[in-house]
């Protein structure tokens, strides 16, 4: 009787996770990205509450991390917009046969022009289907961008009395927690700095560059260099080498050289590589082969918040295959 007990004890214990996952699943990247948000002002939230209440220290933090979001959001936002409908409208199916098919002095068939005229078709109609369902999702991002900043503040208010409630349930020895918990913070640290800062570094360096070189719509391109920086070492190579092979093949010789040794030099070599292996250094570097297959697979397994989540949880199961080998080794010794 008391095993029966104990199975329906844990089976209800099991549905409430499951169906309190279900509950917050639509909203799980929004709860995700508040509380790295949060934890990353949580320095902050130390200095201030020496002078204040802790209430008021989280509501000042979340109200100064309200405008510090929301401001170049709607700058970038707006620019991109702009620009992105300038290249729409100056771009159209002749000037793409003229790229690829008179410059470049290829003899195609009627088939194959129809199947370019096909695909650009494709392109374009998948374009406003995209843009189209971010204007039909603009309440659910209002509602969900509020819902963030109701988190942070309260991440930053009870933040630390709820990882030690949350510790004090992990069913392990506590220098095992100690571990997961230093190897959780550093990761944390690391990812963000190393790559999240790097990015947005390449990104502000690339849209000066771009304005410079004379690249259309900078603000764009710098954006893609910008998510793409998150994918250490190939990232920015995604933007610059095909953008470099255009201008020489529109005739813009010097234009060419010009970006391609922007974008061999300055990005992937200098703040790709360089600063970024400066700043991980500073913290606890994660390996870069698990930072590329996390980020990928965390794409492709939960979306934007994936490039978050699958390095951290990489990291964890590093950090668990670790410990299996030392409880390995002391018991064979």
């Amino acid at each position: 009787m008391k095993e029966v007990n104990v199975y329906i004890r844990y089976g209800l214990i099991l549905l409430l996770v499951f169906l309190s996952f279900l509950i917050i699943k639509p909203y799980l990247t929004v709860i995700l990205l508040s509380i790295i948000l949060a934890y990353m002002a949580f320095p902050f939230q130390r200095r201030l509450r020496k002078r204040m209440k802790e209430s008021i220290a989280a509501g000042i933090l979340t109200i100064m991390l309200f405008f510090i979001i929301v401001i170049p959001l709607v700058i970038i936002a707006h620019s991109l917009i702009q620009q992105a409908s300038e290249i729409y409208t100056t771009t159209n199916i002749e000037n793409i046969k003229e790229l690829f098919i008179n410059q470049l002095n290829i003899d195609i068939s009627e088939s194959t022009q129809n199947y370019i005229n096909s695909i650009t078709k494709t392109a374009v109609s998948y374009i406003l289907t995209r843009v189209s369902a971010l204007i039909f999702s603009l309440p659910n991002l209002i509602v969900g961008f509020f819902i963030m900043l109701f988190i942070i503040f309260f991440a930053l208010r009870d933040g630390e009395k709820l990882v030690t409630r949350i510790t004090s349930l992990i069913p392990l020895e506590e220098n095992y927690k100690k571990r997961f918990q230093k190897k959780l913070t550093t990761s944390i640290e690391s990812l963000f700095y190393g790559t999240v800062t790097v990015a947005a570094i390449e990104a502000i360096v690339a849209m000066i560059g771009f304005y410079f070189l004379g690249v259309p719509a900078p603000i764009l391109w710098a954006f893609i260099i910008g998510l793409t920086a998150l994918i250490p070492g190939i990232g920015a190579t995604l933007v610059w080498v095909p953008m470099t092979i255009i201008s020489y093949v529109q005739g813009n010789i010097s234009q060419a050289i010009a970006i391609g040794l922007f974008g061999f030099l300055i990005l992937s070599t200098l703040i790709d590589t360089v600063l970024r292996a400066k700043i991980m250094g500073m913290r606890a570097e994660i390996h870069p082969l698990i930072i590329v297959i996390g980020v990928l697979g965390g794409l492709a397994s939960f979306g934007f918040i994936g490039m978050f989540i699958g390095p951290l949880v990489l990291s964890l199961f590093e950090l668990v295959l670790e410990i299996y080998t030392e409880k390995k080794d002391e018991i064979e010794s």
